[in-house]
C-alpha cells in the first residue's frame, strides 16, 4: 500500500507557483503556500538535498510514515509556514484600503494621506422654549447657553439623550405660541358684496335691509355716501370664537350708476320694522258716493280725482305721519323711505303720536320730525314703504381661510421685536393630507408692522411649496438652536517639562462633534486648558513651532479620545505642574442622538420663569463615526478636491465628504443661458434635510468659501419615491418556507435601501430577480407586478403625475423599468434628483416548493 505522503510528493505539483493579483480584487492573493503544499516540497527534496561536499546525506531516508521524527519536524516548520504565511497575507491586504478588513489600517492608511477618519457628528435639532405666561410672571426670560434637556425614551431599550443650547437667548412670553392671522378688518369699499357679522343669532332673514352709513351722512344730511342693501342670503358659520354669520347682498356697494361712494368705517344697521305712510290704505276716490266726494272737495268743480291732501308737496315741514303707532322708533335713529327706483335716508328727531282723521280714515298714527325735507314729496302715500326701527348690527372680521404658504406670514398683534436671521418654527397640518402635523424651521428676513397685525417676511424661500391649513398653524419664537452631547469638566492630569509628547485620554466616550462650516462638516467640542489657558486643537503637530501651545486629538478605533501634545521643537512642551491640565468637552455623538419630534421635554435645570421646553422638529443630520466601507471612498476625496471645488464632480466629492451628508450628487443645469450647479444631497440615515437644519446650512456655507462666487448652486433635498412588486417564487422543498421567505425579503431589503441606491438610478425587473435567484434554495422566479406606490410625498407636483404612473401588470415583466430622474428643470423650475426605494410592505411573494 502507497504512503500518502510519499505518493503526494510527486510529480508537478512540487512545483512553485506564481502569484498574480488582478486589478480591482477585495482581497489579495500574497500567500507563498499552505501547510500541505509546504509539506509536499520539503518532503520531495529529502532524497535530493546535498551537502558543501555533493553528498545526499538523507537519500536513505525512505520512509514517509507521519509518524517518524524526521517527518514530524517537517510537518512543524510546515506548520509553522503555514501561519507565518497567513498572517502575512493578512498584514499584506492591511497595507492597502481596498482590501484591508479592519477599521485601524483604515485609519492608519488615512493618516499618510492627511486623512482622519470621520469621528461621526451629533445631531442637531430646535428647541422651543415655553415661559410662564400668568400675569405676575417675567416678559423675557434669559436661557443661557448650554442648557440641557434630555428626551422621553418611547422605545424599548432606548435611553434618554442630552441635548444642550448652542447659544444664549432671550425668550419672551409674547413668543410661545403665535398664530396666524386668522381674521382681517371687513373690507366694505364700492363693490362690496359680502358682510360677517359677529355671533350667529343677529335674527336676519333673506329679504331685511341693510342700511351702512358712516360719519358723512351724520354729518351732512345732503350726503349720499350710505348705501342700502336688501339681504340676499344668509349663513351662519361655526369657529373657534363662538361663530359668525356671512350675509350677501346684490348689487355691491357704492353702484356705478348714478356714481357713489360708499362710506368709510360704516356703522350697519338692519332694519327691524317695515311702515306706511298714512293713507296708503285709504279707500279709492273714484268708488266714493258723490255726496262724500262733495264733503270732502267742498263747492269745487270739476271735483278733484284723488282724495284731497292725499298728494304729498313739497314743504317746510320735515313730518311724516305713518300708518299706526310705533313706540318703538326712537329720536337720532334712522329712518329710509322706498319707491321702486329711489331711496332716500332720514334721520329721526322726534317721535309723536297725535290722532288723525283723514281720507275716511282714523285713529291715532305715529308722526315723526325728520333732519331734512330732501325729497319728501317723491314719495307718495300709497307706494312708500318706511323701513324703520334701525338696529345697529355688530361686524365681525373677515375670515381667512387662505392656506399659510411662501414667504411671507400675518400673525395677530405687534411683534417688532422678533430680529433678521432669528429661527422660528412653524407647525401645521399640510392642506388635503392626512399626515400628521408636520413642523419647519424658517429664519426671519423681515418684520413689518401692521394695523394690529405683523407680517414676517421669511429668508429664501419661506416656507416654499408647503401648505398648511391656517386653523391648525402654530409658531413657535422662543426657539434656540441645540445639539446631542452632554458637557463635562475633567482633570487631564499633570504636565512634566521633561517629558514630551505628553498624552492624556478622555475619561468619556464619544468626544462629541458638531456640525460645523468647515472642509470636514464637523468641529470639536473639547476645549484643553493648561494652567487656566486654552490651548489651540491642530490637525497635526508637524507645522507647529517650539513654543506653539498646541495638540492634536487622536481618536482611537474604540471611539476614545486623546490628547497628545507636543516635544519642544514641534509644538510647546507641557509646563510641569500638579493637575494643571483640564478639558471641558462634551460626549455623545451619531445617529443614536436622533430623537423624534416632542421627544425633548425634560430640563435638567429649569431656568426661572421657563415653565416647559419641547423639539416641534425631529433631530436629525447625525453620522456615527465613520465605518471601514465609508473611508474607503471618503479618505481619497482628500486629494480629489484638495479643499477647493472647480468642477461639477468636487461639488459631489466634497458634499459626500461632509460629515452628516449621507448621499450626495452634483449636476450642471442651463438656466437662461446660465449654468447652475444644483446639488442635491440626503443626510446619513436616509432622510431628508431641511433648509433650516444646521447640516443644510454648514454645507452651503462651506461650500461657498471653497468654490467659484460666481457660479450658481442651488442646494436642495432629494424626492424619495418607493416601488413595491410581486412575485412568485419556486424554491426546492428541501429548504423551509419560512427560511426561504425571510432570506428573501432581507436579501431585496438589502438591495435597495438607502446605502446601495443612488440618486437617478433606476429600478428593473432583471436587478429584482437577479436578487432573488441569490438566495440559497430559489429555483425560479415569475416577477407579476412592478409599480410605484402612489403616495402625495412619492409626486414631486400634480404636473408630473404622469411620470409616476404605476406600471400596469403584464404577462412578461423582463423589460419592466422603473425610471428615478436626477436633477432636472421642468417648466422653467428645477426638481431636485430622486431616490427609489422599496417600500415598508413592497414586497409580496408567493412561494412555491418544487419536489
Amino acid at each position: 500500500m502507497s504512503d500518502p505522503i510519499f505518493s503526494a510528493c510527486h510529480g508537478p505539483r512540487t512545483a512553485h507557483h506564481t502569484l498574480r493579483n488582478a486589478p480591482g480584487q477585495p482581497k489579495l492573493r500574497y500567500r507563498l503556500g499552505t501547510h500541505s503544499g509546504f509539506l509536499r516540497r520539503m518532503v520531495a527534496r529529502l532524497s535530493q538535498q546535498q551537502s558543501e561536499d555533493g553528498r545526499r546525506p538523507l537519500a536513505q531516508l525512505t520512509t514517509r510514515a507521519p509518524d517518524d521524527p524526521s517527518l514530524a519536524l517537517l510537518d512543524a516548520a510546515a506548520t509553522a509556514a503555514d501561519v507565518l504565511t497567513f498572517y502575512q497575507e493578512r498584514i499584506a491586504n492591511e497595507g492597502f484600503l481596498r482590501t484591508a478588513t479592519e477599521r485601524l489600517s483604515v485609519l492608519y492608511l488615512a493618516r499618510a494621506i492627511g486623512y482622519e477618519l470621520k469621528p461621526g457628528v451629533a445631531a442637531s435639532t430646535y428647541l422651543a422654549f415655553m415661559l410662564d405666561d400668568s400675569p405676575t410672571a417675567q416678559e423675557m426670560v434669559t436661557i443661557p447657553a448650554g442648557t440641557q434637556v434630555q428626551s422621553v425614551p418611547v422605545k424599548k431599550g432606548e435611553l434618554p439623550q442630552t441635548f444642550e443650547t448652542s447659544t444664549e437667548f432671550v425668550a419672551r412670553c409674547a413668543w410661545n405660541l403665535i398664530k396666524p392671522r386668522t381674521s382681517r378688518p371687513q373690507d366694505l369699499s364700492k363693490g362690496a358684496r359680502t358682510l360677517y357679522l359677529s355671533g350667529v343669532d343677529t335674527r336676519l332673514q333673506e329679504g331685511d335691509y341693510l342700511l351702512f352709513v358712516g360719519a358723512e351722512r351724520s354729518k351732512d344730511p345732503g350726503s349720499e355716501q350710505w348705501d342700502l342693501r336688501r339681504v340676499l342670503t344668509v349663513e351662519t358659520k361655526e369657529s373657534d370664537q363662538g361663530g359668525y354669520t356671512v350675509v350677501t347682498w346684490e348689487p355691491g356697494l357704492g353702484p356705478d350708476a348714478p356714481p357713489s361712494k360708499p362710506p368709510k368705517n360704516p356703522e350697519i344697521y338692519v332694519f327691524r320694522q317695515r311702515a306706511r305712510r298714512f293713507g296708503f290704505n285709504a279707500p279709492d276716490w273714484r268708488t266714493m258716493p258723490l255726496d262724500v266726494k262733495k264733503e270732502y272737495a267742498g263747492n269745487v268743480t270739476p271735483l278733484p280725482k284723488e282724495w284731497p291732501g292725499f298728494e304729498i308737496k313739497q314743504d317746510k315741514k320735515a313730518q311724516l305721519e305713518l300708518d299706526a303707532v310705533y313706540p318703538k322708533i326712537v329720536p337720532e335713529s334712522w329712518l329710509a323711505l322706498l319707491i321702486p327706483g329711489y331711496v332716500e335716508l332720514y334721520r329721526v328727531v322726534k317721535n309723536e303720536t297725535v290722532g288723525v282723521a283723514n281720507f275716511a280714515l282714523t285713529g291715532q298714527v305715529t308722526r315723526l320730525e325728520l333732519d331734512t325735507t330732501e325729497h319728501l314729496s317723491f314719495f307718495e302715500r300709497r307706494q312708500t314703504l318706511v323701513l324703520t326701527q334701525a338696529e345697529k348690527l355688530t361686524p365681525a372680521e373677515e375670515p381667512i381661510d387662505a392656506v399659510v404658504t411662501g414667504k411671507q406670514i400675518e400673525v395677530a398683534g405687534l411683534l417688532t421685536d422678533l430680529a433678521p436671521d432669528q429661527p422660528i418654527i412653524v407647525s401645521g397640518k399640510i392642506a388635503e393630507s392626512d399626515e400628521t402635523p408636520n413642523a419647519v424651521v424658517v429664519f426671519v428676513e423681515q418684520v413689518i408692522p401692521g394695523a394690529g397685525f405683523t407680517t414676517i417676511v421669511l429668508k429664501d424661500q419661506g416656507l416654499g411649496a408647503m401648505q398648511l391649513i391656517r386653523s391648525t398653524t402654530t409658531i413657535y419664537a422662543n426657539v434656540v438652536a441645540a445639539t446631542h452631547g452632554e458637557t463635562t469638566n475633567e482633570a487631564l492630569g499633570s504636565g512634566d517639562g521633561g517629558r514630551p509628547h505628553q498624552r492624556f485620554k478622555l475619561k468619556k466616550a464619544p468626544l462629541t462633534h458638531v456640525s460645523a462650516k468647515t472642509p470636514g462638516g464637523a468641529a470639536s467640542t473639547l476645549t484643553v486648558r493648561v494652567n487656566g489657558v486654552a490651548w489651540e486643537e491642530n490637525a497635526s503637530l508637524y507645522d507647529a513651532d517650539p513654543f506653539d501651545p498646541a495638540y492634536v486629538v487622536r481618536i482611537a478605533d474604540d471611539g476614545t479620545a486623546a490628547v497628545l501634545f507636543g516635544d519642544g521643537e514641534r509644538g510647546a512642551r507641557l509646563p510641569t505642574g500638579q493637575e494643571n491640565v483640564t478639558a471641558v468637552y462634551r460626549f455623545g455623538i451619531g445617529q443614536i442622538g436622533e430623537v423624534g419630534a416632542g421627544a425633548l421635554s425634560l430640563l435638567k435645570t429649569r431656568p426661572l420663569g421657563v415653565r416647559g421646553v419641547t423639539n416641534p422638529v425631529a433631530a436629525g443630520g447625525a453620522e456615527d463615526p465613520e465605518t471601514l466601507d465609508a473611508a474607503r471612498v471618503h479618505a481619497p476625496q482628500t486629494v480629489l478636491t484638495l479643499d477647493r471645488i472647480v468642477s461639477v464632480q468636487d461639488f459631489t466629492d466634497f458634499a459626500n465628504a461632509f460629515a452628516g451628508v449621507g448621499k450626495a450628487q452634483a449636476k450642471a443645469i442651463r438656466v437662461d443661458e446660465q449654468l447652475l450647479i444644483h446639488l442635491t444631497i440626503a443626510d446619513a440615515s436616509g432622510d431628508p434635510v431641511q433648509p433650516g437644519d444646521a447640516l443644510f446650512l454648514n454645507l452651503r456655507d462651506a461650500l461657498d468659501a471653497v468654490r467659484d462666487p460666481t457660479v450658481t448652486v442651488e442646494l436642495a433635498s432629494f424626492t424619495q419615491l418607493t416601488f413595491r412588486f410581486k412575485a412568485t417564487v419556486q424554491y426546492d422543498s428541501r429548504f423551509l418556507e419560512t427560511d426561504v421567505r425571510a432570506a428573501l425579503e432581507s436579501a431585496l431589503r438589502t438591495a435597495f435601501a438607502f446605502d446601495q441606491r443612488d440618486f437617478g438610478q433606476p429600478v428593473t425587473a432583471a436587478e429584482i430577480m437577479e436578487v432573488v435567484h441569490s438566495v440559497a434554495g430559489v429555483i425560479a422566479v415569475d416577477l407579476d407586478e412592478l409599480a410605484y406606490v402612489v403616495a402625495p410625498q412619492a409626486v414631486p407636483s400634480q404636473k408630473l403625475q404622469g411620470l409616476f404612473k404605476a406600471l400596469q401588470p403584464h404577462n412578461t415583466m423582463a423589460d419592466a423599468l422603473l425610471p428615478a430622474h436626477t436633477a432636472r428643470m421642468i417648466d422653467k423650475q428645477i426638481w431636485p434628483a430622486e431616490l427609489l426605494l422599496l417600500d415598508a410592505t413592497g414586497i409580496e411573494l408567493s412561494l412555491v416548493d418544487v419536489k
